[in-house]
């Protein structure tokens, strides 16, 4: 992401660019150490199939579960792999002690990233004065570099429009959200109370919000079917809101023939990397202890719908 200075067609100036931003997940070999070599090639496969972005250790990239060695490990392998690709890297840090999220931040900056994924300390909701103090801390002590909140309810405290109003008045350097939900009402307000940051949203708050002016796409199923995702990105920036709604129906159908079949809950990357073991089945589908992801059995079933969804 690069800061711009200029107004858009909608007369409001970004403070960012837009664009389409990817998960990347984190392989584990059995002794639960990075697969290196299955981690390069996703990253390679990933950075050719058009997302402007790509970011690590968000909560489907098990952010909330690195210690500082598995954290430094990965950040090295993605920084360097990603060199020359000409695709954006983002490093998310996730942690309850805010000096942590400033130490890793050191790290990744080292070596030369300048865009970092945060979200608020989740051991207890935070009041609008410690919200403040948790932005002005984190974003200022890495003035030079962009900072995208990842706002979410495990932190025990959505922010809503005017919650975003108050923190950019105060945080130059906070120029993007990730937003996973698809509350109509909350879309309104983020897109017409902080219209100036890039809202990064799933297909189907996307696809609404792309009524209410300029937005970005979180572009969860990139993975498996590029070809869609990049053509639902330019129908919602050129304003097509009927084909971007068509899009998004369609994305609907595919999440639920892949998914449906289980009806338990999972952590967040066990269905993620599902996805990329549908393009990948040597890409290691474990998660770090205790979170466990699909059985061989549920996985054949989705393999078996997405080989028949692309064709």
């Amino acid at each position: 992401m690069t800061q711009i200075l200029s107004a858009n067609k909608h007369g409001v100036t970004m403070r960012t660019t837009q664009g389409m931003l990817g998960a990347v997940d984190i392989p584990w070999s059995e002794d639960l150490t990075l697969d290196e070599a299955s981690f390069r090639a996703l990253l390679g496969r990933l950075s050719s199939l058009g997302a402007h972005h790509l970011y690590i250790m968000g909560t489907a990239g098990e952010g909330y579960a690195m210690t500082d060695g598995r954290f430094q490990r990965v950040v090295d392998v993605f920084v360097d792999a990603m060199r020359g690709t000409g695709v954006g890297m983002q490093v998310g840090v996730i942690s309850l002690a805010t000096e942590e999220v400033i130490d890793r931040i050191r790290y990744a900056h080292d070596l030369g990233v300048r865009s970092f994924q945060i979200s608020l300390p989740s051991w207890g909701a935070v009041t609008d004065s410690e919200m403040l103090t948790y932005f002005k801390t984190v974003c200022g002590a890495y003035p030079d570099s962009e900072f995208l909140h990842y706002n979410l309810a495990r932190s025990k405290r959505i922010l809503g429009g005017d919650d975003y109003r108050m923190i950019l008045d105060e945080v130059p350097n906070l120029v993007a959200a990730k937003q996973s939900t698809a509350d109509m009402a909350l879309v309104r307000s983020w897109m017409q109370k902080a219209p100036e940051m890039q809202h990064f949203m799933l297909q189907g708050p996307y696809a609404y919000a792309t009524q209410f002016g300029e937005c970005s796409l979180l572009c969860s199923m990139h993975g498996v079917y590029p070809e869609l995702t990049r053509e639902m990105f330019a129908a919602g920036s050129i304003g097509d809101v009927t084909r971007t709604m068509e899009i998004a129906e369609e994305f609907n159908r595919h999440r639920d023939g892949i998914f449906g079949h289980v009806d338990r809950v999972m952590i967040d990357g066990a269905y993620d990397k599902l996805l990329v073991w549908l393009t990948d089945q040597s890409f290691p589908r474990r998660l770090l202890p205790p979170y466990e992801g699909f059985s061989d059995a549920e996985a054949a079933v989705s393999l078996e719908y997405f080989r028949r969804s692309a064709g």
